[in-house]
């Protein structure tokens, strides 16, 4: 990136909307590579441990220069890479299940606020869109605005059964990027579009936060 910092109107996107969508990172070689190896390999995690060359792409993506930038001006320096990389589609995620985060009750390690110009966002989800996602074709949603609330979701709201016109689908073209803060709520829906879905999902947090905690040792 040749600017030292987010412009005013994508700090405000952010912290209005609680996400950001940053079309055409990826150049169309780039998504054709990611989705060759994924065909070929056939599996839908552990990418930046399966063998040979088949890792690389997947490994390339962690030091994208547009995403280190942006998790610099969004994370901060020093971000950690909280979950390894996913395939989300029809097929590996449960579309029934509610929609997660929120900000109410407040989980520290998920935490976002902006205040006299200083932000703090724990941790965001990083989708890069391997197909395109048309409105209306369901898949990834989010609540814009829910990573800073202060009430409770409502059931009906995170399960879908009424979510009185608050949930937002994304429309995605292949290459796009997407940044969420994960204190947003999200999840999967039903899959509706014509064509195949996937997304590639990354999980980031800042340095020194404790997302997801290991077992300890093993006796």
């Amino acid at each position: 990136m040749d600017r030292e910092a987010m412009t005013n109107e994508e700090n405000y996107c952010f912290d209005v909307a609680g996400y950001l969508h940053v079309p055409g990172t990826l150049t169309r070689q780039e998504v054709e590579r990611l989705n060759g190896v994924i065909d070929e390999v056939g599996e839908s995690e552990g990418m930046l441990a399966w063998p040979g060359a088949a890792k690389e792409p997947f490994r390339d993506l962690l030091v994208h220069p547009a995403l280190v930038w942006y998790l610099n001006q969004l994370v901060g320096p020093g971000f950690i890479l909280d979950r390894a990389p996913e395939i989300w589609c029809e097929a590996t995620c449960d579309t029934a299940a509610p929609l997660t985060g929120g900000n109410e009750p407040r989980d520290p390690s998920i935490a976002y606020y902006y205040q006299n110009g200083r932000r703090f966002s724990e941790g965001v989800r990083v989708l890069w869109a391997l197909e395109d996602v048309n409105e209306g074709d369901g898949g990834f949603s989010l609540v814009p605005c829910s990573h800073k609330g202060y009430v409770a979701t409502p059931e009906d709201v995170a399960t879908g059964a009424g979510d009185m016109g608050l949930t937002y689908q994304p429309a995605l073209k292949a290459g796009d990027l997407l940044i969420v803060a994960l204190s947003t709520l999200q999840g999967m829906r039903s899959w509706r579009g014509d064509g195949r879905q996937r997304l590639l999902s990354y999980e980031y947090v800042g340095r020194g936060v404790i997302g997801k905690a290991g077992t300890g040792p093993m006796v």
